[in-house]
């Protein structure tokens, strides 16, 4: 017969089933509900005291069941179970008798397994363990599914209801918007950036959230969010939002666009130059500064395409062109960014030109670059008052520069004296000057005025004809139409019909 040594716990008698086991019963129907019945327990049970140890609970194992042929003394006095087992010749005279516990080595206590007592159980388990039962509770595994199945679902649904109103809560935060926030989205930024400044602007709760309600246009669901590809983008520009907006409230005031761009406008005329140009400058725009336009205008030369390294003379005289432009509010106070969209104009327009229509032969046969087309272009718009006259007056030039004549034209004159040309004295028109054509043959070394863009047309493409003088006669009854002669005999008759309208 085996035996198993078991140290006695005096809190087995109070030691109840863990919560581990019972949750574990409880899904697989096997639960622990309590001590051993009475006349059932083991040794150290609560219901084996006064009861015979080796004879079985009345009424469970009755005489019938022992007496049977199951249980009956055929099998307990057989050789199976019989004194050769059991008796003495395995225990010796020392075996105790019945009720008495067994004791081992240095007086353990021993369990003895007999046919009668309960199932061998794992020396791990303890005393108390040994004298639960389990049973299957009356009610059937499909109830204790749907308890459980129920409480899964229950608490899904209780998350689900958590995370809609969280979500609800960005989206619609609820309450008055707060102050006024200007906010300024940067050309060519994304959604991400915009919805980031928002977040740090506190236009919105959440950028994050704000995101995905846009890629699911305003529809965010937490089974389709991820699902969502909606394309969104707005205008770069200046807005005017509040904190504390719902989603829907800001993304209405972005997609009406960006508020209208304060600009003004400054206008420069053709033909003038640059001292006449700075103080319009100043006039247009009074947050300009004469000092700071003067550096502006110096700087800005090595940004001009078209002048030269070599040029006798560098400056930006000419090569700023004449035109409208609209200066934004900020910009209003920087010299150098309007002179320098100014040079960039000029360069742009001329570059096309040269393209297009391109410079005649003519030009070409010269020896002019662009610069000295510029210089030509500047001439014409001082002495051009009709379009139609603009390709004639650049036939003259070329035709004079080609014989090596003085080109004799009193814009050059007056530029020189720096003089308005009704205030020219005999000993201005003697001027040895550079810029005096009318006493120095060949062009002036630099622009005398800035040239519109019909002006540097006709300069790279001039009309034909033998031209060499011309003369403001009102021609063809054409309010400021010039006589053009190709003889100086016809030139002073005409010159005579100047003097009689008072423009000579």
């Amino acid at each position: 017969m085996r035996a198993s040594p078991v140290a006695e716990d005096p809190e087995d008698r109070t030691r109840r089933p863990s919560w581990g086991r019972w949750a574990a019963g409880f899904l697989t129907g096997q639960t622990q509900t309590g001590r051993t019945p009475p006349g059932l327990g083991g040794p150290g049970s609560d219901s084996d005291a006064g009861l015979d140890a080796s004879a079985p609970a009345p009424g469970i194992y009755g005489p019938g069941d022992y007496d049977s042929g199951e249980y009956g003394p055929e099998v307990y006095d057989s050789g199976e179970y019989g004194p050769g087992e059991y008796g003495p010749e395995v225990y010796g005279p020392e075996a105790p008798s019945a009720g008495a516990p067994y004791t081992g080595e240095g007086g353990a206590p021993m369990v003895v397994e007999d046919p009668g007592a309960d199932p061998m159980v794992d020396p791990g388990y303890d005393m108390v363990d040994r004298n639960w039962v389990r049973y299957r509770p009356a009610w059937g595994g499909f109830l204790r599914f749907a308890i459980f199945a129920g409480l899964v679902i229950g608490s899904v649904m209780w998350a689900r209801g958590r995370v809609y109103q969280w979500v609800d809560a960005q989206v619609a935060p609820g309450g008055e918007p707060g102050e006024e926030v200007e906010l300024t989205i940067p050309s060519g930024a994304s959604v991400n950036e915009v919805a980031a400044a928002l977040d740090s602007a506190e236009v919105i709760s959440n950028a994050t959230v704000y995101r995905y309600w846009l890629r699911c246009e305003g529809e965010l669901t937490i089974t389709g969010f991820l699902g969502c590809e909606a394309e969104k983008s707005f205008q770069a520009g200046d807005y005017r939002l509040r904190t504390g907006m719902d989603f829907e409230s800001a993304t209405a005031i972005l997609d009406q666009g960006p508020l209208p761009e304060v600009r003004q406008k400054i206008t420069i005329p053709e033909g003038m130059r640059w001292t006449q140009m700075s103080a319009r400058l100043l006039k247009e725009n009074p947050l300009f500064d004469l000092i700071d336009l003067e550096k502006a205008f110096v700087l800005v030369e090595r940004d001009g395409e078209y002048l030269p390294e070599d040029a006798p003379v560098r400056t930006m005289e000419g090569l700023l062109f004449p035109a409208t432009y609209d200066v934004a509010e900020d910009d209003l106070g920087d010299e150098y960014s309007l002179l320098r969209r100014m040079s960039d104009e000029l360069d742009r327009r001329l570059a096309r030109l040269l393209e297009d229509p391109g410079p005649h032969p003519d030009v070409t046969e010269l020896g002019l670059g662009p610069y000295e087309v510029v210089i030509v272009a500047s001439l014409i718009e001082e002495e051009a008052r009709v379009a139609e006259d603009r390709p004639k007056i650049a036939r003259v030039i070329y035709n004079r520069l080609a014989v090596g004549e003085p080109l004799g034209i009193d814009a050059s004159t007056c530029y020189a004296a720096n003089k308005p040309c009704d205030q020219i004295t005999t000993a201005d028109l003697r001027n040895p000057s550079p810029w005096n054509t009318r006493a120095v043959a060949g062009l002036p070394p630099t622009p005398i005025s800035a040239p519109g863009e019909a002006s540097l047309r006709a300069a790279l493409q001039p009309d034909e004809g033998e031209w060499l003088f011309y003369v403001l006669t009102d021609e063809g009854g054409v309010e400021g139409a010039h006589h053009f002669s190709t003889t100086l005999e016809e030139h002073n008759r005409h010159v005579e019909i100047c003097r009689q309208l008072g423009y000579c």
